[in-house]
C-alpha cells in the first residue's frame, strides 16, 4: 500500500509539533526554576540577616551579598543562553564585560569551581562556565601583562 504524500506531510508536521512542544515545555521549566533562584537570591541580597545564615565560614555578610549579586547576573546570563536568546559569541562578549567587574571576579574565584561541579552533565550551563572561566583567565593575563609579570 502506498502512503500518500499528504499523509506523509501530516506525519512530519505532527512530529515537528511534538518536538517544538517538548522544547517549549523544557524552556518553561528552565524559566520557572530560574525565577525561583532569582527570588531566592533577591531574598538573600535584601535581607542581610538571612544572608548571614548562608554565608561561607570566614566571609562577612556584606561580601557574601556582593557575591550573590554577581551570581544573580551569571544566572540571568545562563538563562538567556540556555533559551537561545544569545549566541555563544555574544556570551563571550558579555562574559568579558562581566569579568571587568571586581565583584564578578571575586565571585568566580570563590565559587567558580562549585559552579562547574554543579553543572556537570548540563551542556548549556557548562558552556557558560567554560566561557566565564576563559574570560576570567584572559582578564588575569591582561592584568599580569600590564604589570609586566
Amino acid at each position: 500500500m502506498k502512503t500518500s504524500p499528504g499523509l506523509a506531510a501530516l506525519a512530519v508536521i505532527g512530529a515537528v509539533h511534538l518536538v517544538q512542544k517538548e522544547r517549549h515545555h523544557r524552556q518553561q521549566k528552565n524559566v520557572a526554576l530560574a525565577g525561583l533562584q532569582d527570588r531566592w537570591l533577591t531574598l538573600l541580597t535584601t535581607n542581610p540577616d538571612l544572608a548571614a545564615q548562608w554565608k561561607p565560614k570566614g566571609m562577612n555578610a556584606d561580601e557574601f551579598v556582593t557575591l550573590l549579586n554577581a551570581n544573580q547576573q551569571l544566572c540571568a546570563l545562563t538563562l538567556r543562553y540556555r533559551l537561545g536568546l544569545i549566541s555563544k559569541d555574544r556570551l563571550r562578549f558579555v562574559a568579558k564585560w562581566l569579568m571587568n567587574r571586581e565583584a564578578v571576579r571575586r565571585y568566580w574565584e570563590e565559587f567558580g569551581s562549585f559552579r562547574e561541579e554543579e553543572t556537570l552533565g548540563d551542556k548549556r550551563a557548562t558552556d557558560v562556565n567554560e566561557v566565564m572561566a576563559d574570560a576570567y583567565d584572559a582578564f588575569i593575563r591582561r592584568v599580569k601583562q600590564a604589570a609586566g609579570i
